[in-house]
């Protein structure tokens, strides 16, 4: 991958995450896959709301689910990354 293609896809990833929802999302993700119901009782967040951040977060691919009949469980498709990422963030005082 070229140099400005690799800051490119790195840019639109920060853009993804730069939301604290979209962290909580992240964050509950490292630890185990869930669906949007399971969002909604850890976040406090309405429905809508979060399959909005989740959109986001899929397209930016860090993020992909499977369908079970109506629910759509949610899992890291760039584990180490994000777990990279959140540990930064973690460094923020």
């Amino acid at each position: 991958m070229k140099k400005k293609e690799k800051f490119r896809k790195a840019a639109n990833i920060l853009k993804a995450i730069a939301h604290p929802t979209r962290l909580m999302i992240l964050d509950a993700l490292c630890k185990k896959n869930e669906c949007v119901r399971e969002f909604e009782e850890d976040i406090k967040k309405r429905q809508a709301n979060i399959s909005q951040h989740l959109a986001i977060l899929r397209s930016a691919g860090l993020i992909d689910y499977t369908q079970d009949g109506k629910r759509r469980c949610y899992y890291l498709t760039e584990p180490e990354l994000v777990k990279s990422i959140l540990n930064c963030i973690g460094k923020v005082k």
